[in-house]
């Protein structure tokens, strides 16, 4: 694996479909318990999926299977084999000024025909670490779940359903609030990493 980080380093985020969930009917509705490693996924927030990964698994023919289970999310600045791969271009970024530590920063993308939706990353660049800062473009592909990480999706209970079926907070979902260039309920994406990393490894 390329662990320096440069512009053809792909780095990944795993989505797994919340479990919980059981009033979604279509993929713009569909949460998602999501994050690099497997700490960070049992301990995120389920969301829903921005207007460009859903515009991406239209294409590719994965909605029914990311309903069913979830996909894997790999993006890089500029991929060696760009077949199935989408770009998108930075568009806007926005700093939250309130907050002094680090990871504050997220930039909006969408694809250059601007039909193909929107992704919001956000910056993990650290000047002490090294790595590399937000790209103008971002290549992204999506591919399903790894056998493995789905036996561990299973077997941590993240994909478990509700014993009572309980309505969608979603609906009442307002407007974005503060500096949010997406709504709260919407996932957000990693920028580049500081070092390569793959979903078994430890944060």
């Amino acid at each position: 694996m390329r662990r320096k980080v440069d512009s053809r380093t792909v780095w990944s985020l795993t989505a797994i479909r919340n479990g919980k969930q059981e009033n979604a009917e279509r993929i713009e509705e569909a949460q998602f318990c999501y994050g690099r490693w497997p700490d960070e996924v049992t301990r995120s927030s389920s969301k829903r999926l921005p207007s460009g990964l859903i515009g991406i698994l239209g294409a590719l023919g994965m909605e029914e299977k990311a309903m069913e289970s979830g996909f894997v999310i790999y993006m890089a600045a500029a991929p060696s084999d760009r077949e199935s791969w989408i770009q998108f271009v930075s568009t806007v970024t926005v700093k939250n000024s309130e907050r002094s530590f680090s990871f504050d920063t997220r930039t909006l993308y969408s694809t250059e025909d601007e039909e193909g939706g929107t992704i919001e990353l956000v910056d993990l660049y650290n000047p002490c670490i090294g790595g590399m800062r937000m790209p103008n473009k971002v290549w992204m592909t999506l591919g399903e779940l790894p056998m493995s990480t789905l036996a561990w999706a299973i077997g941590s209970g993240v994909m478990d359903a509700e014993k009572s079926r309980q309505m969608d907070l979603s609906q009442w979902i307002g407007k974005p609030k503060d500096n949010t260039i997406i709504p709260n309920d919407i996932m957000f994406l990693p920028g580049p990493p500081s070092k390569a990393y793959t979903f078994d490894d430890a944060n």
